[in-house]
């Protein structure tokens, strides 16, 4: 039976069939065993990928609690520029796409 971090991401991924739930994949090294860019966690971040896709992913700061761990550039730049496994496509939703869609700011 999965337990901690593994259980709860479970939980979460059954979420995946209401189409109104979005989930935040910014806190990735809050997770992390590893030094940035917390790549123990990638997989994490594709089984939400596959389970949501990237229209129901987001980019969030988690100012001013990333700097516990790292730059507020690395909480940017780990998903834009380290996660190779991302598309163009995929970073334009995650990084801004679903959330205007969200919160449209005319």
């Amino acid at each position: 039976m999965s337990s901690g971090p593994a259980k709860e991401l479970e939980k979460l991924i059954a979420l995946a069939k209401y189409p109104h739930v979005f989930v935040k994949v910014s806190h990735t090294w809050s997770l992390s065993k590893q030094e940035y860019p917390w790549k123990d966690t990638w997989d994490h971040v594709k089984r939400l990928h596959a389970a949501f896709g990237p229209s129901r992913l987001m980019w969030g700061t988690d100012w001013p609690v990333c700097l516990t761990h790292g730059s507020y550039k690395q909480s940017l730049t780990v998903v834009r520029d380290e996660m190779s496994f991302l598309t163009d496509e995929d970073k334009a939703w995650i990084l801004s796409r679903t959330i205007e869609r969200i919160w449209p700011f005319g």
